[in-house]
Formats: structure tokens, sequence, C-alpha cells
């Protein structure tokens, strides 16, 4: 979100981070980080001055994304944010209608914003290659979803159209988006296309799965003062072929371009791998057709969503199209 929730006050916020964890906050500020229109971050201060990250989500909750990096954490591999337990042990709590979980602040700025360093790259690829080799796909077989390449956002991009030629809109941010959708519907079906024509092919190679942050870009990785790096925001962790991660690394344009030789120091840690660049391209379409469907929906049936958060969502959209965009590149893959 980028702006605090009218029906939440600090006070509300406090009392819960008492009774929950028993700290004595003394300060909270609103944070307007991030893409996730149903989440709201926060920093708070203790009365010792020790600072925490709270993050407040209005969807309902992934337990397995709280559970897998407090897994990771607890195996070693200490580049991971995890939530920090309650009193009584669980990762999260409730306040109103929302979902809150707290987290060590650190204090520094995401890639997107700083960049990374040759150390920070070469720390990136150990880690992600650590997460790889864990071993926990296993452990997690039961609780995560696999990756089966059936393209699921297939049919909220088919429904965003039915709905777009079907509905009369009345805000000034649902009437752009009703225009920018009619205008690249067609860009927008061929892609569409592709990635199910792409998915039936690569259910029949034998990837090996693992265990996949499924969202590291250059926004979820945070760099902090202290020259270390932290993978944040594990959402939507999957058990899935490695090209899943790699997607955010490989000539990826997602939050931040990534250069040739920042490419080469990732795999310089991370080791070299032979990349699958079908699964490349339907992960750059599925990528960008997801974003699509889940931003529409969130402007056109959202009610809680403000003018404003409507309009600064349209920008990001219209970058899927540009040229070297995501979607370009998803092209380029298919032709390689």
């Amino acid at each position: 979100m980028h702006t605090s929730p009218s029906d939440l006050t600090n006070d509300m916020m406090i009392g819960m981070l008492h009774a929950h964890y028993g700290l004595e906050i003394t300060d909270i500020d609103f944070l307007p980080l991030g893409y996730d229109v149903h989440a709201a971050v926060y920093r708070a201060v203790a009365h010792n001055q020790c600072e925490y990250f709270l993050k407040l989500r209005r969807a309902p909750l992934n337990q397995p994304s709280l559970q897998v990096p407090r897994l990771l954490l607890d195996a070693g591999i200490t580049q991971v944010l995890a939530p920090i337990r309650t009193q009584t042990g669980a990762l999260w709590c409730e306040i109103e209608r929302y979902t809150a979980v707290l987290y060590p602040f650190i204090r520094g700025e995401n890639a997107m914003v700083a960049g990374m360093n040759a150390a920070e790259w070469r720390m990136f690829g150990t880690t992600l290659r650590a997460i790889h080799e864990s071993g926990l796909e296993r452990q997690l077989s039961d609780v995560l979803p696999h990756e089966t390449f059936g393209f699921v956002a297939g049919k909220r991009i088919r429904q965003m159209q039915a709905t777009v030629e079907a509905a009369q809109y009345r805000s000034p941010g649902e009437l752009a988006f009703a225009a920018f959708w009619r205008e690249y519907w067609p860009q927008i079906a061929d892609c569409l296309v592709h990635a199910e024509r792409l998915g039936q092919q690569l259910q029949s190679v034998p990837f090996e799965h693992v265990l996949c942050h499924a969202d590291i870009h250059a926004a979820n990785i945070m760099i902090a003062t202290s020259g270390e790096i932290y993978l944040v925001d594990w959402d939507g962790p999957l058990i899935a072929p490695r090209e899943r991660d790699l997607l955010f690394v490989v000539g990826s344009v997602i939050a931040r371009p990534v250069l040739p030789h920042e490419e080469e120091l990732f795999f310089e840690t991370y080791g070299q791998v032979s990349i699958d660049q079908t699964a490349l391209a339907y992960y750059r379409f599925e990528r960008a057709l997801e974003d699509l469907g889940e931003t529409g929906a969130a402007i056109l049936l959202d009610d809680k969503l403000s003018e404003e958060e409507k309009q600064a969502e349209l920008p990001l959209m219209r970058s899927f199209f540009v040229p070297d965009g995501i979607i370009e590149l998803a092209y380029k893959a298919i032709r390689s």
C-alpha cells in the first residue's frame, strides 16, 4: 500500500505488539514500500530503542510464507529475514481484519534502490544456492505448491477481459485501466497463447525441483548498512525448477535491470548451471500476465483501494510492453 490503512491507528498497533510480543513500543512510522496493494509496512521503535519491521496484510494468510523463512534461518541460512515468534510461539497474530507479522528491522535499502556491489552479488549467489540445495523441498512437499506449468493465471486474464468489456467505470483510475487493457489486449492475448503452449511443452520435461522463493527480484533483497543482504517477502514459496528463481537474475528487468557483469558475479558463487530457455520464457510470460491480472483485479474490484493507489499501478503495467521489457525478453528467449 502507498498509504497507511485508515481503519488502524498507531495506538491499536502499539497495543497489539504489547499484548502478543510483550514489547513496549514508543513510536510507529508508516513505510510506503513495495508493490503489494494488500500489505502495509511500518517501523516500530521500542522504549529501549530496538527497532522492528511490522507487516500487515488484509489478504488471507499464507502460512508457508512465514514457516519457510523461519525454517531456513533455523537451518543456518542467515541471509533470510524470518518472522519473530509471539509470546506463545506463533509466527503471526491478528489485529482487526489484518494479519500482523513482526520482523527484525534491517537498516538499509532494498536493492531496487541501492543496487548491489560485487560482494553483495556474490553473497546473493551463495544464499540462493544454499536455499536451492537445502533439501527443504522434501520436508515441505506436502505443504507447498509444486510447479505444474498449468498456467493458472490464464483463467484470471480471461475473466479480466470479460470484466473490462462488460462493466461500466466511473473513477479515473478504473477508466484509465480499462483503456489500457483494451489498447493492449491483442498483445496480452498473444502472450496468453504462448504461455499456455510453453506450459504444455514443459510438463513433459524432467526438471530437478527445488525450494524457490519465487519472487526474488531486487525489491525483495534488503541491503543492510552493515554490508549484509537479506532475502525478504516470502509470500509465495514454491517447489519448482531453479529457473523460477533465476528468472530474476538472467537478463532480468524486473524491479531493476540486471547487467551482464552482475550476472557473472552471481554465478561465481551460485555455480554454473544449464538454464532451460523455454522455462525462462514461460516464467517471463507468466510473471507479466500474473501481475496484469492481479493488479487489474485490485483496481476494478477492490473497493478498499484508493484512487491514488489505482493511478500508481498503471505505469508498472505499461512497463511490461516497452522495448526490452519482460514481454519482449520472453519472445527473445523463445527464438534463442
